[in-house]
């Protein structure tokens, strides 16, 4: 049990630079990321739910497929943000495009902690609802707190935290193919 606490806390600390990214953006505010954490808890819960269901029935290594899954969002994410930028700049409405970029952080973000949820009910011996639980506390505690730090810090590009969000992603796959 306490290895599935564990691993949820660990798994979930991408959601440090996610919170940065929110917290340098000018439209980002508190109930953005508390509405996105709202639907992250949802998604981790279909997530273990699904796991629990299909678990059983699986005929093949699931680290595989966990380990491309985050290597692509982590791609996805980088990719998003130069996306995002290269629209903005091109256009003036940036209160729309920021905006839309929240949205589509919170999606990738709360879709992510979905597949983390998976992975780590497919791959623990244990299979405990504290798996899904502590992937959204996780989640949820790790971005308020960046969140709120960064709006300290203005100067602080968000492109950073995307780019490390990036990183950790597939940081996870690699080590999820690999180990």
């Amino acid at each position: 049990m306490w290895i599935a606490i564990l691993a949820g806390i660990i798994v979930s600390i991408d959601a440090l630079f996610i919170g940065i990214s929110f917290g340098t953006q000018k439209r980002c505010r508190f109930w953005h990321v508390f509405v996105i954490n709202i639907v992250l808890f949802a998604l981790c819960l279909i997530g273990y739910f699904f796991a629990v269901y299909i678990g059983d029935s699986l005929d093949f290594e699931i680290d595989m497929i966990i380990g491309l899954l985050f290597i692509a969002l982590g791609l996805w994410v980088m990719l998003s943000y130069f996306k995002f930028e290269h629209r903005k700049q091109k256009n003036a409405e940036d209160g729309n495009h920021q905006l839309k970029s929240i949205v589509l952080t919170g999606l990738f973000m709360s879709v992510e902690a979905m597949f983390i949820t998976i992975g780590l009910t497919l791959t623990l011996d244990v299979t405990t609802i504290l798996i899904p639980i502590t992937v959204g506390l996780a989640h949820f505690v790790y971005s308020v707190i960046t969140f709120s730090l960064a709006k300290h810090l203005r100067r602080f590009p968000p492109m950073a935290g995307h780019i490390m969000s990036g990183v950790a992603l597939i940081a996870y796959g690699v080590m999820a193919l690999v180990l």
